[in-house]
């Protein structure tokens, strides 16, 4: 088998389909396509098994255990190809895009991983114009480049329909993490380019269609960013550092960010004595980082004090300053 398109699916009736259809655009031979249903309730399942019933390379797995880590790593571990293309059932791909991305891969042996550009919209490729900026060029940087890249600024990161990977991946370095929730594929993705022979190549791979119910839309509704994000450096990118050899500028982006994050997560906790707990259980939580006996001090006058000024002061002053002075020592 060739390729394994894993599709995770949560209350996605409405796009079954349509992620059929987009697949099968691709004009490619030796695929399958495996629906991962994650407790819908809709009528997903009912789709999904007409598609079995009529296209025997479509499949059906079930993970009762909820969110999107969990039912990706199910599609996976069920996976016959080797190649593996996680898709989002509500997106769309560009034609030939899958085929351009398994070229690559299969040129280039030593490479794990392709992945190109994606675009965002609340429309469909049909409706939304595509740019005219695609090269169609491979790029190749040495790890641990797109890491890097992707840790240094979250504007750069593109979701998982855009990566085309080798089935070796996952068990090179794991699957995604079932303890961080809707930026798992981030946190997957980072680990990837700091550890992996990436390249991108210069195609629009997929669209990323912009609904008001898709599942990171509505975590946003339920859950802070600040939240969301600390959980997966603590989780993830963390653990990463202490168990690897990295450069120095990953350690300077790590640890910047918790040392901020902690300031901004003091400050919006409601009362003194709250936000006194609180600041000892996020220096639990990033064991054994250690903070500087200043910044420490500062953070408890931030218990007692909460005001924006003080709080910018750490954030835009005192943190950079450490972090350009003595991180390295650290």
């Amino acid at each position: 088998m060739k390729l394994s398109v894993v599709i995770p699916v949560y209350n996605g009736a409405d796009f079954i389909e349509k992620s059929y259809h987009s697949i099968l655009n691709q004009q490619l031979d030796h695929f399958e396509i495996l629906y991962v249903d994650n407790n819908s309730k809709d009528q997903s399942v009912e789709k999904i098994n007409e598609l079995v019933l009529l296209d025997s390379r479509v499949k059906l797995f079930v993970q009762t255990k909820q969110g999107a880590a969990p039912a990706r790593n199910k599609g996976i571990e069920q996976a016959q190809g080797d190649y593996i293309y996680i898709f989002d059932v509500d997106d769309e791909i560009y034609p030939k895009a899958l085929h351009k991305m398994i070229q690559v891969l299969d040129a280039y042996p030593e490479t794990d991983a392709v992945f190109g550009k994606m675009i965002k919209s609340y429309t469909g490729i049909s409706e939304t114009v595509k740019p005219g900026d695609e090269t169609d060029t491979v790029i190749f940087n040495e790890q641990p480049y797109w890491g890097l890249f992707w840790f240094e600024n979250l504007k750069h990161v593109v979701g998982p329909p855009a990566f085309l990977y080798k089935k070796r991946v996952f068990t090179k370095i794991g699957v995604y993490n079932e303890a961080i929730k809707n930026t798992e594929d981030t946190a997957f993705d980072i680990k990837l380019g700091m550890t992996c022979n990436v390249a991108f190549l210069d195609i629009y791979v997929y669209l990323y269609f912009k609904h008001d119910v898709s599942t990171i839309q509505m975590a946003k509704k339920h859950e802070d960013l600040v939240s969301l994000h600390w959980t997966r450096f603590v989780k993830s990118h963390l653990p990463f550092y202490l168990e690897h050899d990295v450069p120095l500028r990953y350690k300077e982006l790590l640890y910047a960010y918790l040392y901020q994050t902690i300031g901004k997560i003091i400050c919006s906790t409601a009362s003194s004595t709250k936000r006194k707990l609180k600041l000892q259980e996020l220096l639990d939580e990033i064991q054994p980082v250690k903070l500087p006996y200043l910044l420490k001090l500062y953070l408890k006058l931030l218990t007692v004090f909460p005001f924006s000024v003080f709080l910018k002061l750490y954030v835009y002053y005192l943190v950079p300053f450490y972090i350009k002075n003595y991180i390295a020592k650290l």
